[in-house]
């Protein structure tokens, strides 16, 4: 299964008509699991950006309001669990 996520950042589109109408020049972010395409779709919202829409092989088609939707309901479970500060992920030494 492939999941399509249109984004922009900055002032290339500011509505949904205007991302409509460039739609066709903007190059999706692929993922294979529709949280990975959420997750992005939340670290895109807080770095300022819009995801404007994710489409599925399976005829999945979330608009910018139901990801925005989504998001605020299921948006701790999609965050990525936080390494361990002690702990560090090296390669033993040999002696």
């Amino acid at each position: 299964m492939t999941y399509r996520l249109w984004w922009t950042v900055g002032y290339t589109c500011t509505s949904e008509r205007e991302f409509l109408a460039t739609k066709h020049r903007l190059l999706p972010a692929t993922y294979e699991m529709l949280d990975d395409a959420l997750r992005r779709a939340g670290q895109v919202g807080r770095a300022g950006g819009v995801a404007w829409l994710i489409e599925g092989d399976d005829k999945t088609r979330l608009g910018r309001g139901l990801i925005e939707q989504t998001l605020r309901k299921r948006g701790p479970e999609l965050e990525p669990e936080p390494q361990q500060a002690g702990r560090r992920d090296r390669p033993q030494r040999r002696e």
